[in-house]
């Protein structure tokens, strides 16, 4: 019996059978909820199930309208899928021009940053061929001057190389120079911010801001929180007050 069940939900299953039944239920359907909802015996029932369908409709029409919806159907299917193609070639067409851009985007920056550890690594070797021209010169006096005035033309070359590459991206207020300055000038490198019951001040080194001017303190408190999110300064601990410059806030604050 179940045999007979599984072969009969598979041939229902299939495409053409599957469309010939709904089309027996969607001509047939008064008949039959004339069939389940009609009061009365049986015969009550299969005579209002009788008037409200003929032959045609349950054979003839279903069988038919089963065969054109099955022969139909993949037609169908591929007018649809003609008219959305446009689409989706657009579609796939605009997320690979995006992919495009972002890797050729990508090889420039990647070119760019090898050309500039290039130009690095010649002008370090080119420092290294100047020291050891240095240190052929005999006068010892006149070697001492050399490399002194070397070291000064490169640190100011290191200054404006830093401020190229770096100051453009980090714009800092006068406020925020200032405690970035003073923090390094005190050794440390430590800013506290306090809070007492009778005021609060910023202090860097021996420095103190805030204590008397609500103001001020706003102020330098703004930088303090500025730097913080510039990740030139950093807390330490848990409490928040105590705060020090970061290996980046070190070298800003050099090269100011």
């Amino acid at each position: 019996m179940n045999d007979i069940i599984e072969a009969i939900s598979a041939r229902i299953k299939a495409p053409y059978f599957g469309y010939a039944m709904l089309a027996f239920i969607a001509l047939n359907w008064r008949g039959i909820f004339l069939l389940a909802a009609t009061p009365g015996s049986p015969q009550v029932r299969l005579e209002a199930f009788d008037s409200a369908t003929s032959f045609t409709s349950l054979i003839v029409w279903p069988l038919v309208v089963g065969a054109v919806v099955a022969v139909c159907s993949p037609w169908i299917k591929l007018a649809f899928a003609y008219l959305s193609r446009r689409p989706f070639e657009y579609i796939d067409n605009l997320h690979l021009d995006a992919e495009h851009k972002k890797t050729i985007r990508r090889t420039e920056l990647e070119r760019s940053r090898s050309e500039l550890f290039a130009s690095k690594e010649t002008e370090l070797i080119e420092r290294a061929k100047r020291d050891e021209e240095v240190l052929q010169i005999e006068d010892e006096s006149v070697q001492e001057q050399l490399r002194a005035e070397l070291e000064l033309l490169r640190k100011e070359r290191d200054r404006m190389s830093h401020g190229l590459y770096g100051g453009e991206a980090l714009q800092l207020s006068p406020t925020e120079r200032e405690l970035l300055t003073l923090a390094a000038k005190s050794g440390s490198g430590t800013i506290s911010r306090n809070e007492y019951i009778s005021g609060r001040n910023i202090q860097v080194g021996s420095t103190t801001f805030g204590a008397d001017s609500t103001k001020d303190f706003a102020k330098y408190d703004s930088a303090l929180r500025s730097l913080v999110s510039k990740e030139l300064v950093r807390s330490m601990g848990t409490g928040g007050n105590i705060f020090e410059l970061t290996h980046t806030g070190w070298q800003i604050a050099d090269a100011l």
